[in-house]
């Protein structure tokens, strides 16, 4: 991060001035082609700090079609995924280069009390003059959401399903277990009432037979 900071610091990019001066600041040409000078002698790669969460991911507005095909279909969510789990799973990279994590990365380098618009440009003049191209980073990025919701929705989907059945199969259950102690409680009468004849059978034998004492 000090290097890349060092080389906007030289190209005049990031001026050390006051926040009336960063409003008015503005990217000329000659600031590009020093960045593209400096950036195409001391391009380097760019480590990747863990993203922020999302509870909520939206599907991108545009499906990449050729990358489409390579979805999974049928996979059993018996536990749980990790991030780099999943994009492996789906053929995706886990990696900071190349990738759309590279422009979080670029962004996070800049100092943050920059305006948005000089941030954005900023990222595009490294990219361009990094020879990689911006719509390959944000492609990658829309499959990524796409893989995401696709596995957020099967598992959402295929976890709900099992836990229906298990409710159904412990409703079965209960239900024959509900039965079996009916007839537990009809096996213990009837066993007594058993007990009890044959007892009082014995016992009036045994009345007949000491009446005549040996």
């Amino acid at each position: 991060m000090s290097k890349i900071m060092s080389i906007l610091e030289k190209c005049n990019l990031v001026e050390k001035v006051n926040k009336e001066k960063l409003e008015n600041t503005n990217l000329n040409e000659e600031n590009n082609i020093k960045i593209s000078e400096k950036l195409n002698d001391e391009s380097t790669n760019i480590k990747v700090e863990a993203s922020d969460y999302k509870e909520e991911i939206k599907a991108p507005k545009s499906v990449i079609k050729e990358k489409a095909s390579t979805m999974q279909d049928n996979i059993e969510y018996e536990k749980k995924m990790m991030i780099d789990e999943i994009y492996s799973l789906y053929g995706l990279e886990n990696s900071s280069v190349n990738t759309v994590f590279m422009l979080q990365n670029l962004i996070n380098a800049l100092p943050q009390n920059l305006p948005k618009d000089i941030v954005k440009q900023s990222v595009i003049n490294i990219i361009n003059a990094s020879n990689i191209d911006l719509n390959e980073l944000l492609s990658d990025g829309e499959q990524r959401l796409e893989v995401l919701v696709k596995v957020m929705d099967d598992f959402y989907n295929q976890t709900n399903k099992r836990i229906a059945e298990y409710k159904e199969e412990i409703a079965k259950l209960s239900n024959l277990i509900s039965e079996r102690q009916e007839q537990i409680k009809i096996k213990e009468g009837m066993l007594e009432e058993q007990i009890y004849l044959i007892k009082y059978e014995a016992q009036k034998i045994d009345d007949i037979i000491d009446f005549f004492p040996k």
